[in-house]
């Protein structure tokens, strides 16, 4: 059996496959994909870090303000 007549009847098994070049499937697209969320998981992580930081900021000068 020849490794096309193996591919057309067994299409789960990827021994056939072993030596031909793997195709693109989307993997720019993907590629875009991760970076833009792992960018959007980094913009809310340091917004998430500003805020805490300007409420930090606020209830050390709220603080100061009323123990003085």
């Amino acid at each position: 059996m020849n490794s096309y007549v193996a591919a057309k009847s067994y299409p789960n098994d990827q021994r056939s496959h072993r030596h031909a070049a793997p195709k693109s499937h989307g993997g720019a697209r993907l590629a875009t994909q991760r970076l833009g969320r792992r960018a959007s998981l980094m913009l809310a992580l340091l917004l998430s870090l500003g805020l805490w930081a300007a409420i930090w900021a606020a209830a050390k000068t709220l603080a100061s303000v009323i123990f003085r």
